[in-house]
């Protein structure tokens, strides 16, 4: 299991990505000049401050009213103009670890390549008849990321040296570069384009420190004003570090590191195997492009599973943040949407893959991240809407800010447009759909009544609070389907978000709230809070079915502005939600707005076609989950197998292998499925170590598209 290639990175988006956890490294690969972008997950921008609107409050029945009123534009202008918050902060870049090589002559037999089995990269050549080779990876016990430079002769001549889009100081000497800087205070999202200083460097930013150790040379050490520059070596090892002190003996032998590290990895990694056919020795890009063209590649399937459970373990481990928008690999000071958690879909497909593809280990950040959402929520339901528990909308940050957001640094209203995204309280709420699932998997009644059990009850006060009874139903207003938009009635060109009750609000409250009432019911809890959840599912509005058969996604039948829209949030209670498992009429509502959806264009983007993947697969139908899943590699992969919003956003990586687990097997509502959604493609094969609930595993194999064998313990 490895990417492959026989020529360096031209952009970005072909480096290989290494990473442990919370130190990350994109390795280019140039035999000239080597560029490693680095990455530490807590450097962002912005510092501890309240960002939630404190005159936000008053105006919400206002808009309710608005809304009840058919008023649906005026309703989205006075939130826009008084109800939203200041933009999160933005990830950054840690800067860039340059080696300039003294090379000449022509380079022959190149090779670049990433070994998914034990998580290390190499990069080899000829120059001159002369052989180089250079290995990297990053090690969690070790925390630091590691390169060896290699030659038969010692003839290793090279400057290291770094930069960084942040104010940093370098210091050079014979031993390594001791590196330190300072992030900007505030950096506006990379859509704000108005502002007079979309980056404040100011005083208030974080500083961190690094550092590149040169542990072992056998060759001659100089320090320069440029650099460290290594002269006539035949072996070079080098090890850096940022923000946490590194966790190994300098004097400890490299060979013992590696294999601490590939021990360590393979512990969770070797868990889980797919087998679609023998991996050709054929360059990935190659692979990728025959595939494009027509050909059959069945085993590109089983590199891409295996790829995004390395890209797990590689940005989420004990003791990290979660993984963010791209992962923890980032080189734009103004990131794609921040390179934030996005939690109207994205921050949560990063984990969908966790619990079947045998990955708890992943886990852990997500379920710190969401205590830490919750505890800043609190102030947020508070001030925003005067409600108990805790809120949080669509985005998030280092800060763990939980406002709904819209407003530039310095500006006193929302943008344009910015409604559509940022009045969405049920970002925090969906989050808690991790902690039930994590319990039904593992059953640990420490966990779930430790973890789950009080966070699930500061959501399900909230949403118990943001309900309230209009024409005897309980309704949720001022209500988005996020990030889409239907047309006006009466009006000829506008388009808004705002309603009451979409399909997407009705299924996480009912999902919540079941959560809830079965943790109390397992751990024995006669929770006061239980009466209050079973008078408001009493009276909750129910899902609705319009004339073409459709769930519907707003609380009437609006025409939509977009009707191929990327998101299918209104089909949430099919997937990832159980919700509508055994209900018949909803999940063929729910087949008949998905291929409406997709008649009109939808899933164009990496991560909604990931999402389309998993909900054929819920659906038991193979051939269009096969469909798109090779939809998914074909249009929405760049050549290093990540996936293409576009730009790079790695929940399609992750959401499509979790869509190819469960097109071989379910655990819902209680059912296994064995093989639910096997593809006629797949004609031969198997998968080890797959999760199923209640703590256990499946391995399955089938040959000529029927089930051979399974065994589940």
């Amino acid at each position: 299991m490895k990417l492959f290639y026989t020529e360096p990175a031209g952009k970005w988006e072909e480096t290989l990505p290494i990473g442990n956890g919370s130190l990350g490294a994109m390795i280019w690969g140039n035999e000239k000049r080597e560029c490693l972008g680095l990455n530490e997950e807590s450097l962002w921008s912005g510092y501890r401050h309240d960002k939630n609107n404190h005159g936000a409050f008053p105006y919400l029945e206002q808009c309710r009213r608005l809304v009840e009123q058919e008023k649906y534009e005026q309703a989205e202008e006075l939130i826009r103009t008084h109800m939203l918050g200041e933009y999160n902060e933005s990830y950054l870049p840690l800067g860039n670890l340059y080696m300039d090589f003294d090379h000449e002559g022509d380079v022959t037999d190149y090779s670049r390549d990433l070994n998914l089995d034990q998580s290390v990269s190499h990069v080899s050549y000829r120059v001159n008849g002369v052989s180089y080779n250079r290995e990297y990876f990053a090690s969690y016990p070790a925390k630091a990321f590691f390169i060896k430079l290699d030659c038969e002769k010692k003839a290793i001549n090279t400057l290291i040296s770094f930069e960084s889009q942040v104010p940093y100081k370098a210091e050079y000497g014979k031993e390594g570069i001791a590196i330190s800087g300072t992030c900007p205070e505030h950096v506006d999202p990379s859509y704000v384009d108005y502002t007079p200083n979309p980056i404040v460097q100011g005083e208030k930013g974080m500083e961190f420190h690094g550092g590149l150790q040169l542990l072992s040379c056998d060759g001659e050490a100089v320090c320069e004003k440029e650099g460290l520059r290594i002269l006539h070596a035949s072996t070079v090892i080098l090890a850096f570090y940022a923000v946490k002190e590194p966790a190994f003996d300098r004097l400890s032998a490299y060979d013992e590191i590696k294999e601490q590290h590939i021990r360590d990895y393979k512990s969770i990694y070797d868990k889980a195997e797919l087998y679609l056919g023998e991996q050709p020795e054929i360059p990935t890009n190659v692979r990728l492009q025959r595939l494009r063209d027509g050909e059959k590649d069945n085993a590109i399937y089983a590199l891409y599973f295996q790829y995004g459970r390395y890209l797990l373990i590689s940005s989420s481990r004990e003791g990290s943040l979660p993984a963010n928008l791209q992962g923890i690999w980032s080189w734009q000071l103004r990131a794609p949407w921040s390179c934030n958690w996005t939690t109207n879909i994205n921050a949560q497909m990063n984990y969908w893959l966790a619990q079947s593809c045998n990955l708890k280990e992943c886990l852990k950040p997500y379920f710190e991240f969401v205590k830490r959402i919750c505890e800043e929520g609190k102030k947020t339901a508070k001030v925003h809407y005067q409600c108990r528990g805790f809120v949080h909308h669509h985005n998030a940050d280092y800060w763990c800010n939980t406002n709904p957001v819209g407003m530039a640094h310095g500006e006193a209203e929302g943008e344009p447009e910015s409604v559509t995204w940022s009045m969405w309280p049920m970002g925090g709420a969906w989050l808690t759909n991790e902690l039930f699932k994590h319990y039904e998997y593992n059953p640990d009644r420490q966990f779930l009544k430790e973890t789950a059990y009080p966070i699930l009850k500061e959501a399900a006060l909230f949403l118990i609070d943001w309900l309230y009874l209009y024409e005897d139903k309980y309704v949720t207003c001022p209500s988005t389907s996020p990030e889409n938009k239907y047309k006006v009635p009466g009006s000829k060109d506008g388009a808004v978000s705002v309603a009451m009750s979409t399909a997407m609000d009705l299924a996480i409250i009912r999902e919540v709230f079941g959560n809830f009432q079965k943790t109390c019911d397992i751990l024995g809890l006669d929770d006061e809070v239980l009466p209050e959840i079973t008078e408001r599912l009493s009276k909750l509005t129910p899902f609705k079915i319009g004339s073409k058969g459709q769930l519907l996604e707003w609380h009437k039948e609006f025409e939509e502005s977009e009707p191929g829209h990327r998101h299918v949030s209104h089909l949430y209670g099919l997937f990832p939600s159980e919700l509508f498992e055994g209900d018949e009429a909803l999940t063929e509502a729910c087949k008949t707005s998905l291929l409406l959806r997709l008649a009109n264009g939808g899933g164009y983007t990496g991560w909604s076609c990931a999402w389309i993947i998993n909900l054929f697969a819920a659906l038991e139908d193979s051939e269009h989950a096969y469909e798109y899943l090779k939809t998914l590699l074909t249009r929405s992969t760049y050549e290093n197998l990540w996936c293409a919003h576009p730009p790079f956003q790695i929940d399609g990586n992750f959401g499509g292998t979790a869509g190819i687990a469960n097109m071989l097997v379910q655990d819902r509502n209680g059912k296994v499925k064995i093989l639910p959604a096997l593809p006629a493609e797949f004609e031969d094969g198997y998968v080890k170590g797959l999760r199923i609930k209640n703590g256990k595993t499946v391995d399955i194999k089938w040959s000529n598209g029927k089930l051979e064998d399974y065994t589940i313990y």
